[in-house]
């Protein structure tokens, strides 16, 4: 309590990345409106938001004593929440606690009586939800169950369901937080700040995995364009170094171009902050999201445009309620992202109700072949959202899903001893994939990955074919099989990790990694097997030359042991390293010059000597933690795995 005031502690834990913090604008959107309300005004002090993931015991130390506590949940944060919220409940008896966010679960029955420590769940929107509460803590008598959109815990840790809030409509009632001055007390604190910004609220579509939408959230409405603006200022003005859009489908609306080209006119005037923009773009992307791509691509805030097909087969698309963009319409978009050397990155989910190991592989082959064969493939487990479709029983019976509860994939973040783990619950099984498909689907997924999109053996498995007719999915599941039991090699060390980190999964493992020589970080298992090989790029080079052989042989002139060797070389001079310096190559073929026409990659290279000199962009000297932090961390979602400054001269 401060003075006649009852004071509120806000929490939105998240994680930290090196410098980087994520402002929780959630908690902030609440308090914002709430002090809209001059009687909440007149009633409350509000704490200083909790942003990071602080041990729950110090929280309470400095907490003085909260009259309400309001803690927003997502899969980052609940195991986190609960503990702080058991925290507080045994240092301050009385305070009221509120759980809401994503993570608070619709079907609501039995959770108090699971979680006693918690007074009050909010579903949906909470703004105006929010407010009622605070508004009903301040009368004689308070009564929360005449609040909508609540549960509430009665009698006996019994949960008693208020009838649903509804949307709000209009969202020019809601303030904005950053100009509200809610997040200036982290300004001038050392960290590189990353922002959420909304523009619109709503999804029109309602795939099962997913826990936006749906019949509840399918009509979009839209926030003014002045406070949209005002907080591109802001964002400037503050020097954000990553502007993250909330919108489910940015691109959507006529006016969302125009926002984006508005926002790159105020970023000029603040020296080119924020740095970088990252957006979830409508779905079957088109040419209007092309165009918006193109402009981010220009001005440098984007590392690449999004395909987020999810899945190729069309059984499992209608399973999970989604259509994908035509593939002819999406080698067309494809010609079009090439010839403005623009990159893209293609988002699969892994194991979805459906899916088989073979139409995984068929998928694999029908995105790289419509991509010219450079395709950046990004894969995901299928993750389980407690809100989502996918989650309710029904479902879970009908597609026969079986998860496992392991700990959640946060990539790039940084490790906190001590810390609560939090979790999330991964399909590993379903009527159509047995556990040991799926357990070979992410194998081959983390093959594809680690050799062909971050480049170590894309030259290799492209001549493989277009000129030895070889699936690309038959070329990396024959990897797979030639290297699985020559632990010996480097490449069969790291199938081996990967397969018993896959197996130990299965009872609750990590699908991560923290290599302290490429940074104290968690990576994803490809890039941590990626940046493994390619520190040895040599001794890869020389393990892959008797499986090339393999493959190759008897398939007329690649089988040639010469334009093998040169064929590896090639490859792997080309392939970003840590340990590269301006080099100069000679081959006995012109495969400079036969990789640069993609057109003519049915025809066999010229057989003429040339001369290969290549210059890196930047020379890491060694550096792992430099080098990985640049080139994968943050140059994956760009697809720059390969010099660009290559020149070739015949001989």
């Amino acid at each position: 309590m401060t003075g006649t005031k009852h004071s509120v502690l806000m929490a939105q834990a998240n994680y930290r990345y090196g410098r980087n913090v994520f402002i929780p604008y959630s908690i902030g959107s609440l308090q914002a409106y709430a002090q809209t309300r001059p009687e909440i005004q007149e009633g409350f002090q509000f704490q200083e938001p909790l942003f990071l993931r602080t041990d729950p015991s110090e929280v309470v130390r400095n907490a003085g004593n909260p009259a309400i506590a309001c803690l927003s949940c997502y899969i980052w944060n609940w195991e986190y929440n609960k503990a702080l919220a058991r925290a507080i409940r045994a240092s301050f008896p009385r305070c009221l606690i509120i759980f809401g966010g994503t993570q608070v679960p619709d079907a609501s029955e039995g959770f108090f009586a699971r979680h006693p420590y918690v007074d009050l769940l909010v579903h949906q929107e909470g703004e105006l939800t929010f407010a009622e509460i605070l508004r009903q803590f301040l009368s004689a008598h308070p009564d929360y169950t005449q609040v909508s959109g609540l549960s509430v815990r009665v009698e006996g840790n019994k949960t008693l369901k208020t009838k649903p809030a509804g949307r709000i409509m209009d969202l020019s009632q809601l303030p904005s937080p950053y100009l509200s001055g809610i997040f200036d007390f982290i300004l001038g604190r050392g960290f590189t700040l990353n922002v959420s910004q909304e523009t619109n609220r709503g999804c029109p579509y309602g795939c099962a995995f997913c826990d936006w939408g749906g019949n509840t959230h399918n009509k979009l409405y839209t926030i003014d364009e002045a406070r949209i603006l005002a907080e591109f200022e802001w964002f400037g003005k503050h020097q954000v170094g990553y502007l993250f859009n909330c919108d489910a489908n940015f691109g959507i609306l006529p006016r969302d171009h125009g926002l984006l080209r508005k926002m790159l006119a105020i970023r000029t005037e603040h020296g080119g902050f924020p740095e970088k923009f990252r957006m979830c773009t409508a779905k079957n992307s088109d040419n209007g999201i092309f165009d918006i791509a193109m402009t981010l691509n220009e001005a440098g805030m984007s590392k690449g445009a999004t395909l987020s097909f999810q899945s190729m087969d069309p059984k499992t698309l209608r399973a999970v309620g989604r259509s994908n963009i035509r593939l002819e319409m999406f080698s067309a978009l494809m010609a079009r992202y090439r010839q403005a050397d623009m990159p893209t990155y293609t988002e699969l989910i892994m194991g979805m109700p459906g899916e088989t190991y073979e139409t995984t592989k068929r998928g694999v082959d029908e995105i790289i072949d419509g991509q010219d064969d450079v395709v950046n493939i990004h894969a995901y487990v299928c993750g389980m959202l407690p809100n989502s479709r996918m989650s309710q029983p029904d479902y879970v019976k009908q597609h026969g899903i079986k998860a496992v509860r392991m700990p959640i994939l946060l990539a790039h973040s940084t490790p906190e001893p001590g810390s609560l783990p939090e979790y999330q619950d991964v399909v590993v099984e379903t009527a159509t994939m047995p556990q040991a498909d799926w357990q070979r689907a992410y194998e081959f997924y983390w093959a594809v990955q680690t050799f062909h999109c971050l480049g170590l053996l894309q030259h290799i498995a492209i001549v493989c074919r277009r000129l030895g007719g070889i699936n690309y999915s038959d070329f990396y599941e024959r990897l797979i099989e030639y290297f699985a039991g020559r632990e010996e090699t480097l490449i069969g060390g790291q199938i081996a990790l990967i397969r018993r980190l896959v197996r130990s999964s299965l009872t609750g493992g990590r699908l991560d990694l923290v290599s302290p020589r490429f940074g104290d970080i968690y990576w994803p298992l490809e890039e941590v097997s990626f940046l493994t090989l390619i520190s040895e790029k040599g001794r890869c080079s020389q393990e892959i030359r008797p499986f090339v052989a393999q493959m190759l042989r008897g398939r007329a002139e690649v089988a040639d042991a010469g334009f093998q060797d040169d064929l590896i070389l090639y490859g792997s001079s080309i392939v970003k390293g840590p340990h590269d310096s301006e080099a100069t190559i000679t081959l006995a073929h012109d495969l400079h010059e036969y990789f640069g026409q993609p057109e003519s990659w049915e025809t066999f290279p010229a057989r003429v000597c040339s001369s290969v000199h290549v210059k890196p962009e930047r020379c890491f000297g060694g550096n792992l933690v430099e080098y990985a932090r640049e080139i994968v961390w943050y140059g994956r979602k760009g697809g720059k795995f390969h010099h660009s400054d290559v020149t070739s001269r015949l001989l």
